[in-house]
């Protein structure tokens, strides 16, 4: 079938390199901002909000350290206020996807400018889709006013990221390279993005969880998140519905990504046959889901549902709703289909 597709590339700026954190004022001064909220998760994301406010200076309206894991609306809906109490031109995200999808949230209703500055590897910052929770179910919006006009990404930030967390959060941007690879979107560039993060974090992610120091390795997983960040702009398919669903259940969310991602492989590869040849190239494998688990099977992260706390009997819930979305890339997925992943992965 001869190829036909659309590729839209949003403008973004990137500054990447070691210590590149201090050039945080001079790249919020050129968007024409002087008075940012810089929003954080509490705890490590607190410590590094304070460090991004001295860097700042009088161009610092305040922090907000509040951020949570799947922005439920009442955090949300506290970061927009503060935004306007401290009357902020802009938004500063200082940490991971939390912090990054707080930021966009503000960003959406305020329609104020980000600057991102990720230290995980969710690669959320490098597109314009945004989250929310409310209840049991999380709410996905695609917004430009979302995607960051800045990122900075500074390797020395991410040294001192937990083994499990960096795991995780690595697994979580390889499911956005994987699913890139077979949605009914994907182009030869977003392609070629793909597979070269998996080629990086294949190298790179099992170095950085052994040893945090590895400063080449921790450079090359923030530019492999970066590359997985803009393919998950491409569009997303059967991995990401699931994971938005379990999302809303309250279950984290780079873990579930990692969870989920060898089952969802294993379901989709026989109708992907070029997903499955870069897959086997870059792995280095026959069988790209199988790897998959092995990489997650050696990594000190949750390894199944049931220890993230997904309750058994939530699983025909969460297979209605994502099967309610009709998904037909790169194979339709049937409620009993959908349960059956779910179950193989509980």
């Amino acid at each position: 079938m001869m190829m036909k597709f659309v590729q839209d590339t949003p403008s973004q700026r990137v500054v990447f390199g070691s210590g590149s954190l201090a050039q945080l004022a001079e790249e919020v001064a050129r968007l024409g901002l002087s008075r940012v909220l810089v929003v954080a998760t509490p705890g490590h994301g607190a410590r590094l909000a304070a460090l991004a406010s001295d860097l700042l200076g009088s161009s610092c309206a305040g922090v907000h350290a509040q951020a949570v894991v799947h922005v439920p609306r009442a955090v949300a809906e506290a970061g927009i206020a503060e935004a306007a109490r401290a009357g902020a031109d802009g938004v500063v995200a200082m940490g991971g996807g939390a912090a990054i999808g707080l930021a966009k949230a503000i960003a959406i209703a305020s329609n104020l400018p980000i600057v991102a500055v990720p230290t995980t590897y969710s690669g959320s910052e490098a597109s314009p889709i945004a989250g929310t929770t409310d209840g049991e179910r999380k709410i996905t919006v695609r917004d430009p006013k979302a995607l960051p006009k800045t990122i900075i990404y500074d390797p020395d930030l991410t040294l001192g990221l937990p083994p499990a967390v960096s795991a995780a959060s690595g697994l979580n941007a390889i499911a956005h390279a994987v699913e890139g690879l077979w949605i009914a979107e994907r182009t030869p560039i977003s392609c070629a993005m793909a597979t070269e993060a998996m080629r990086l974090f294949a190298d790179a992610l099992p170095k950085v969880v052994a040893d945090g120091n590895d400063r080449d390795a921790r450079a090359a997983c923030l530019s492999a998140s970066w590359l997985c960040g803009i393919v998950l702009t491409s569009g997303t398919a059967l991995h990401h519905k699931l994971a938005h669903v379990l999302g809303g259940l309250g279950m984290p969310h780079a873990e579930t990504h990692s969870i989920i991602l060898p089952h969802v492989t294993r379901f989709n590869l026989d109708a992907a046959p070029d997903a499955h040849e870069r897959l086997c190239d870059t792995l280095e494998t026959n069988d790209p889901a199988h790897a998959l688990g092995v990489m997650l099977s050696l990594f000190p992260i949750p390894q199944a549902l049931r220890e993230v706390g997904l309750p058994r009997d939530k699983i025909g819930f969460v297979a209605a709703e994502a099967a309610k979305l009709n998904i037909a890339a790169p194979r339709s997925a049937s409620e009993a289909e959908i349960r059956g992943i779910l179950e193989a992965a509980y």
